[in-house]
């Protein structure tokens, strides 16, 4: 078994050597980036193998390869992981901009499996799994991802919280969040910094449907493989 501290070290090695940010590994392993980054500091012990399985998703390796960086088992058959036999799966709707708001297309482009916690936790009905066509979130969601929105009540959106946005009726977007007293801002996360902007609204404006903006869902799971 791998100590704690040689099992952080390697995988910030991996995440640093893909370019990864802490907080675009742990979106995509599903986990908090203060908990990923407890991880790599050895603040953490290493993790049951479910976890382990999230991490290597959100660093794009293998679970082979985190089970050996573990020292868990060389291996990985002898392994016994608890599998769903009630696996929950919805269909992909469209397209979702990225970039600058644009019509969402609504034709069904497949299924998608949804992890049993974020099942749990909000409820088939409740989710909706849109494909991202755009770079200005790409430093924590690539081009092509499959990100799934929670329709939750606004009251539970903490600023930076990264949402679904409908703008005019039929507009989409993903934007990370930040909702004011007076306005409601928009902000992209994105390396080409020149093209994507801030763009915000007035409450006022909004309240009295100029434009009419709707929030679609919380950004709760994402994979960039389908």
């Amino acid at each position: 078994m791998a100590t704690k501290e040689d099992f952080g070290k390697t995988i910030k090695d991996i995440r640093l050597d893909k370019r990864f940010s802490v907080r675009q590994a742990a979106l995509q392993a599903n986990m908090s980036p203060s908990y990923l980054s407890q991880l790599e500091n050895g603040h953490k012990s290493i993790p049951k193998v479910e976890t382990l399985y999230r991490l290597a998703k959100g660093l794009r390796i293998t679970n082979d390869e985190i089970l050996k960086i573990a020292g868990i088992v060389d291996d990985v058959s002898k392994v016994n992981i608890s599998k769903s036999t009630n696996a929950v799966e919805i269909p992909i709707y469209g397209r979702i901009s990225a970039g600058y708001p644009e019509g969402a297309k609504e034709d069904i482009e497949g299924n998608i499996k949804i992890d049993d916690d974020i099942v749990d936790r909000y409820g088939s009905k409740n989710l909706l799994a849109l494909r991202v066509d755009g770079e200005s979130m790409n430093k924590v969601i690539p081009n092509g991802a499959v990100s799934i929105l929670a329709n939750v009540d606004t009251s539970s959106i903490t600023n930076g919280d990264i949402c679904g946005v409908i703008i005019n009726g039929d507009s989409a977007t993903l934007k990370h969040v930040y909702i004011y007293p007076d306005r409601i801002r928009f902000e992209p996360d994105s390396w080409l910094t020149e093209q994507f902007k801030p763009f915000e609204y007035k409450k006022v404006d909004i309240d009295n449907g100029e434009p009419p903006v709707q929030i679609i869902g919380k950004l709760v799971q994402q994979t960039s493989k389908f």
